[in-house]
């Protein structure tokens, strides 16, 4: 366990299911909470520090359902993409104190027509949204979502050689410009801005498939119009969807206007970027919007310099070795405080396809673009440790 952890511990435990969880339970740590989670990935640098079942693929999410009766006693919260199951989070909710978005929060947020009309009655950017392809010109002007999506995963060009999209998708303008994200908390009623990141997305030095979440930068340094229109989007999703607690809302920035392209209503990746960057806590200003129920004010801690960090996907299939530079970060993982160096770090012998998420590595700079100069060393550096060993 982390040092200087076991004598803060709180008695209860607060749970987080999700896809991944180790950002989360890092961000609970640092406010003092004592994360038990449930994941598809169990790795180790969490397992050091906290208690995590494995879920099978195959039995993913509904083994949640089981997992949270035999979880200690704690408040419950989710991670990405679990807010795409609104019936299992409502069947877990009649169990335990949720720290999120109720199922009816969840109906609205992630319908893209109702948030839509939101944004257009409030002359906010929007792009344009529809339930089926007929009519629309296959010109790489529009995409392919799924309702369900997450992390990117799905997303495709409507083109001549692309599948036409089903009902289980829609259809959204395509918007060019740079991928940011706003970070939020909320009370229902009002929000307050944590800051925003540059997403890194379909990055080819990362091998992400194309649209595929791969790391954040940040914070950004706004102008006033900017932070203004941060703020105005943030309004508008809690006060139209009654989002509590921590949101996040994916925008493509152009000709310095945000266009928003997806809302993720929970703690979202980029937010632990953000964490280092000021040492702000998410997670306490989390909890006390659900166990004092209102938005706490305060302003937001300055920032040192820049963060990021980034995922690394498998070009081809590996199995993950047992050396390698991830080493130190096990070996002296020091304070849940300090930025590490890698995370996310899986066991030796895990098996990986083509496209799997391998690890997660940091860098600190003074600028963006030399975050992103720092992580793309980083980059290059593992693939040849992992492909050309």
């Amino acid at each position: 366990m982390h040092r200087g952890l076991a004598a803060t511990m709180p008695a209860e435990s607060l749970l987080i299911f999700g896809a991944s969880t180790r950002a989360a339970a890092f961000s609970a740590l640092r406010a003092g909470l004592r994360p038990w989670c449930a994941d598809l990935f169990a790795d180790i640098d969490l397992r050091a520090c906290c208690a995590v079942v494995r879920v099978p693929g195959q039995d993913y999410p509904r083994a949640f359902a089981e997992l949270v009766r035999q979880a200690p006693p704690g408040p419950f919260m989710y991670t990405g993409a679990l807010e795409n199951r609104p019936g299992l989070l409502r069947r877990i909710a009649g169990t335990r104190r949720v720290w999120g978005n109720d199922a009816d929060v969840l109906r609205r947020v992630r319908s893209p027509q109702h948030w839509h009309r939101l944004l257009r009655t409030a002359r906010l950017p929007a792009p344009e949204i529809r339930k089926a392809a007929a009519a629309l010109p296959a010109n790489g002007k529009w995409l392919i979502k799924p309702h369900a999506g997450g992390s990117g995963i799905g997303i495709r060009f409507l083109d001549a050689d692309a599948h036409g999209a089903s009902e289980r998708d829609y259809l959204q303008e395509y918007i060019d410009g740079v991928a940011c994200s706003a970070s939020y908390v909320a009370d229902g009623e009002r929000c307050r801005l944590l800051g925003v990141t540059r997403q890194l997305v379909g990055e080819d030095w990362l091998q992400a498939a194309p649209f595929r979440y791969c790391g954040s930068i940040g914070p950004l340094q706004l102008s006033a119009p900017l932070q203004r229109a941060y703020e105005q989007i943030g309004a508008v999703f809690t006060t139209g969807c009654g989002l509590r607690g921590l949101f996040g809302v994916d925008c493509m920035l152009r000709d310095d206007l945000p266009w928003p392209v997806e809302v993720n209503p929970r703690y979202c990746a980029s937010m632990e970027v953000l964490e280092h960057a000021s040492g702000m806590k998410v997670l306490d200003l989390h909890r006390m919007v659900f166990e004092d129920g209102a938005l706490q004010p305060g302003a937001n801690p300055p920032s040192e310099g820049c963060v990021g960090k980034a995922i690394l996907f498998a070009r081809r299939s590996l199995t993950f070795p047992a050396a390698g530079p991830w080493l130190a970060s096990l070996r002296a993982p020091g304070s849940v405080h300090d930025l590490p160096a890698f995370a996310d770090i899986p066991q030796a012998g895990e098996p990986m396809k083509k496209g799997y998420p391998i690890l997660t590595f940091f860098s600190r700079a003074g600028s963006p673009a030399a975050c992103q100069d720092s992580l793309r060393e980083t980059a290059a550096a593992l693939d040849h440790c992992l492909f050309e060993p």
